[in-house]
């Protein structure tokens, strides 16, 4: 296969290895097909490269070890790529001892020439760049295709961000991560890791283990940069949140800061503020606050930098070879039609619309999402080569033999033709005519239908396809239904009936079925079936989790759940109150009334669990309420004195 054309290599390769905000700008201007397209991609590209640049360096400058004094700009109101390119420029020049100092030197050092004081090579393009941007508008997504081609002929953007990229290579070869958990055990610290480099949005979760002498990091679901074996968190500046556009976990950068609270956005766009103190904290770094940076050595001596940089030679040598390129020859015609047409069913082009909405425009990928790619939509051989073992047994077993009664047996569809079987096969067992593999867009319904579709799809999310041992299962029995698969629960089980959240095992697969609707963010669908579970008196799932046989197991059981009465209240006044309505009970005895924040605080019930709870006890005339106000009934009131 034709390498890629030297000119478009540092863009591929950065597309490859830079972090991940830096490596999608670059991945933008290579598949620009435009002028007008190139220069905006690349002015876009030199403002992430910057925001990132000073979230780096206000960490960097955080952590120094010596007694430099702090002459960083104060931050309010609205922040532009101005804002920060002075914020890097402010800590480039500053004379403390810090981790990324010395990185910053080739970008940002002044040098003489001919008596004259130059700029550093990244320092020069970006406000080259900047002055660019500044000069023709900030809106240029409608800029002119002539005018494009006469700003590329008159300022070479392509080239000016490849010169900043390029003085500032050493740092951008440091990893990004973020740590989603970690554990202590006797051999390590075993850390569950998602690397946030490469143009993928959507990272695979990693183990790696830790030795016990430097432990892990201070503050999981927060970006880090490694820097050896320093670890700088990133936070304010870089946050690890939740993109509710996209529905998936994002990096999130500074956007605001106003006086109680702070304004984030992601590379597309999507806003969201933050409060809890954050603006307080920027003001804080912005005046000198110090913040000591993680030591973290991996337990076979290595740190996290020389990890990734050994990792990072491979996936350079492939790029080269342009491997990682889609063959949607490889992909089942039917299962391609049915999914993009409940993506866009007035698509005309089906691999446009996949690659766009699912893939973001991206034509390459690592092996873990060409591997996912292919469990969703290979033909049946390329399925079976890939998985090893049988996609999906469902089964309908016999109460007095305990043998099959009905069974179907899914060998190697791919991911999406075997949902829809298994759901198909599902209706028909259970009588339930609202589950059709179409309509588990619906995020609510009847308990047996959500149920189904919460557990079904999670089961195709989070199993371990690597495992070639354990095919997915489901077994139907008069009063239960149990799921078993390959792949132990990433997230503690005794926070799964909490919709703990956590990346998915299979992230592309996960952001698949969210984008038609099968599926939600992780955690809030477990919180919507718990909710339907509760109104019907059903017993909550349960979860059984062996890391050591890398299996899972879901029990559901059919029959209601025997309330949990209070026996002080029932003694009281005969009351059948569950544990949470007596609690609810108890709090309010304590207090003349209480709002509903106030109630939710205290007994640290969830609040829609908690609103449930308050409405029976408004019913039964135990609990009176005003506008905003609850307090227990005048006539339990007398009862207690």
């Amino acid at each position: 296969m034709a390498e890629t054309a030297a000119e478009q290599w540092p863009l591929r390769r950065g597309s490859l290895i830079y972090p991940t905000p830096v490596a999608i700008a670059c991945g933008r201007v290579l598949r620009a097909r435009t002028a007008a397209e190139r220069v905006n991609a690349c002015l876009k590209a030199a403002e992430v490269l910057t925001r990132y640049l000073s979230a780096v360096a206000v960490a960097s400058f955080a952590s120094r070890d010596d007694d430099a004094e702090a002459k960083l700009s104060e931050l309010s109101g609205n922040l532009s790529f101005g804002h920060f390119l002075t914020t890097v420029q402010e800590v480039a020049g500053a004379k403390g001892n810090h981790p990324v100092a010395p990185l910053f030197a080739q970008g940002f050092k002044a040098t003489k020439q001919n008596k004259k004081s130059v700029r550093g090579k990244t320092d020069a393009a970006l406000v080259a760049l900047l002055e660019l941007r500044n000069g023709d508008g900030h809106d240029l997504r409608n800029l002119d295709e002539a005018k494009a081609v006469s700003i590329e002929a008159k300022f070479e953007p392509v080239a000016l961000l490849l010169e900043a990229l390029d003085g500032v290579e050493a740092l951008l070869s440091k990893p990004l991560f973020v740590v989603e958990h970690q554990e202590w055990t006797r051999e390590a610290i075993v850390v569950r890791r998602l690397l946030l480099m490469g143009e993928s949005s959507d990272p695979a979760p990693q183990s790696i283990k830790v030795g016990h002498e430097t432990g892990g990091v201070a503050a999981t679901r927060a970006p880090y940069l490694a820097i050896n074996n320093c670890c700088l968190q990133l936070p304010p500046w870089l946050l690890w949140g939740i993109d509710h556009d996209r529905q998936n976990f994002a990096l999130l950068f500074l956007d605001a800061v106003e006086e109680a609270k702070a304004r984030y956005c992601t590379l597309d766009g999507s806003e969201q503020h933050q409060g809890d103190g954050v603006s307080e904290s920027i003001r804080q770094l912005v005046t000198g606050a110090r913040r000591a940076p993680d030591t973290v050595v991996l337990i076979d001596g290595r740190h996290l930098a020389s990890e990734w940089a050994d990792a990072r030679k491979h996936i350079e040598e492939s790029g080269r070879r342009q491997d990682g390129l889609v063959d949607w020859q490889a992909f089942e015609p039917t299962a391609v039609a049915w999914y993009a047409g409940l993506l866009d069913p007035t698509a005309m082009d089906r691999h446009a619309l996949i690659r766009e909405r699912l893939l973001d425009g991206r034509t390459h990928f690592d092996k873990d999402e060409l591997h996912q790619l292919v469990l969703l939509f290979g033909t049946k051989a390329n399925v079976r080569a890939a998985l090893g073992r049988d996609v999906l047994d469902v089964r309908i077993i016999d109460d007095e033999t305990k043998r099959p009664r009905q069974r179907e047996l899914v060998e190697s569809e791919n991911l999406l033709l075997a949902l829809r079987r298994a759901v198909a096969f599902l209706s028909d067992a259970l009588a339930n005519e609202a589950l059709a593999p179409e309509d588990l867009r619906q995020m609510d319904g009847e308990v047996d239908y959500l149920t189904i579709r919460e557990m079904l799809v999670n089961q195709l999310i989070h199993q371990d396809y690597y495992d070639s041992r354990t095919s997915a299962q489901i077994e139907l029995y008069a009063d239960k239904m149990t799921l078993t698969n390959a792949g132990y629960s990433l997230v503690p089980v005794g926070e799964l009936l909490e919709g703990g959240r956590s990346q998915s095992r299979n992230p592309l697969i996960a952001r698949a079925l969210r984008a038609i609707g099968f599926a939600e963010l992780s955690g809030s669908g477990i919180r919507a079936l718990m909710r339907a579970l509760r109104k019907a008196r059903r017993k909550a799932p349960r979860f059984s989790s062996d890391e050591k046989g890398n299996t899972f197991k879901v029990t559901l059981e059919w029959t209601e759940e025997v309330p949990d009465v209070d026996a002080f209240w029932m003694e009281l006044v005969g009351a059948r109150l569950t544990s949470e309505q007596a609690l609810v009970l108890n709090t309010l005895a304590e207090l003349p009334s209480a709002t509903l924040v106030t109630l939710e605080s205290a007994t640290r019930i969830p609040l829609d669990e908690l609103t449930i709870a308050l409405d029976f006890l408004v019913f039964q005339v135990l609990v009176e309420h005003d506008e905003a106000n609850y307090r227990l009934a005048q006539h339990l009131r007398e009862k207690l004195g």
